[in-house]
């Protein structure tokens, strides 16, 4: 399959929206509700990172569709700001055809060579099988677990996953 990885524009940020929107409404995938997310946001993001030389935000194509999307945030703090938060999401159709290991290896390779960045750190649900094993596979592993973190129904919750990867 042929997948192109490229930085991410602001005229990508209606499309991001929409598959984060989708990816969303499966409880547990992602924290934030389908309402909680905002093409504002998106752009802001986008926008910040575009301009940043400590972070970056990804797409992949596929055919000139945008089929996932990446982005490695740096922390701010002087005293963590060697850490950067990883966030990724292939969007619906398009798990286990290898966008997500493709975006993970660019955003892994662009973290080794970026003169700010030692580690990488996620969140993941821990019913995410696909994507923990993912994150395995390049090499994270887990540095713990905030239990009950999220809040599925009056009755049901799922413990959050901590993972990371250190780059140098």
């Amino acid at each position: 399959m042929n997948i192109t990885i490229r930085k991410a524009k602001v005229e990508d940020a209606h499309v991001i929206l929409i598959a984060e929107q989708e990816i969303a409404e499966t409880p547990g995938y992602f924290c934030s509700q389908p309402s909680e997310l905002s093409e504002e946001n998106v752009i802001k993001t986008i926008t910040k990172l575009g301009q940043s030389k400590k972070g970056i935000y990804l797409v992949a194509e596929r055919d000139g569709k945008i089929v996932g999307h990446a982005f490695l945030e740096p922390l701010h703090l002087k005293s963590i700001c060697h850490v950067a938060q990883l966030s990724i999401g292939v969007h619906h159709g398009w798990q286990e055809k290898g966008i997500g290991t493709a975006l993970m290896q660019q955003i892994i390779d662009w973290a080794k060579q970026s003169e700010t960045v030692e580690k990488i750190e996620l969140n993941v649900r821990a019913s995410n099988d696909r994507a923990i094993a993912l994150y395995k596979k390049m090499g994270f592993i887990e540095e713990g677990r905030l239990k009950n973190r999220i809040k599925i129904n009056e009755s049901k919750y799922i413990d959050d996953v901590l993972m990371a990867l250190h780059v140098k």
